[in-house]
């Protein structure tokens, strides 16, 4: 794995989808939406997500509507989110739903330290991080659907004569 210096993203799944929510959320902080605000109000939080099995960890700080991401692990988190592994992290972060975070902690593949609180207001401002897709674009998307499925199981098909030829 290497890290892309500038960004200081690991090229490992987990760390770039965390890279790419952190830069989201900052977006949402300096957003005019009277919605997004009162979430970023009043708020002196660290929220730290991380995989120790593909040693990736992010934290995100809330200071008073202000908003910063770091990599690496917080001194002191209110909240720290620690999955299994990267891909079990990735998987359940872009389902977005908070009954599947629970069974994962109840089967082993999430240990969840600190305020669990934090983990209901961080599934409110979660819900802001993917924007409406807008009508109009709906039909497209819909027309896409078939092809990034053909196109899916072709990669996938790859990988494993990949992984065959390489003896993983």
């Amino acid at each position: 794995m290497f890290t892309v210096p500038v960004l200081n993203i690991k090229s490992d799944p987990l760390d770039v989808l965390l890279a790419v929510v952190g830069y989201r959320l900052s977006m949402l902080a300096d957003s005019d939406n009277e919605d997004i605000k009162a979430l970023f109000a009043d708020r002196k939080v660290t929220i730290e997500i991380a995989s120790d099995e593909s040693d990736i960890a992010r934290y995100f700080r809330f200071d008073d509507g202000q908003f910063s991401q770091h990599s690496g692990h917080a001194e002191k988190a209110d909240l720290t989110i620690n999955f299994k592994d990267s891909m079990t992290g990735v998987k359940l972060l872009t389902k977005g739903d908070l009954p599947s975070f629970m069974t994962a902690v109840q089967e082993g593949n999430l240990s969840i330290e600190g305020d669990y609180s934090l983990m209901m207001w961080f599934n409110k401002l979660a819900k802001h991080i993917v924007p409406p897709i807008p009508e109009e674009y709906k039909p497209y998307l819909q027309k896409a659907k078939p092809y990034a499925y053909k196109a899916q199981n072709f990669a996938n098909h790859w990988i494993g004569v990949a992984k065959h030829k390489m003896g993983k």
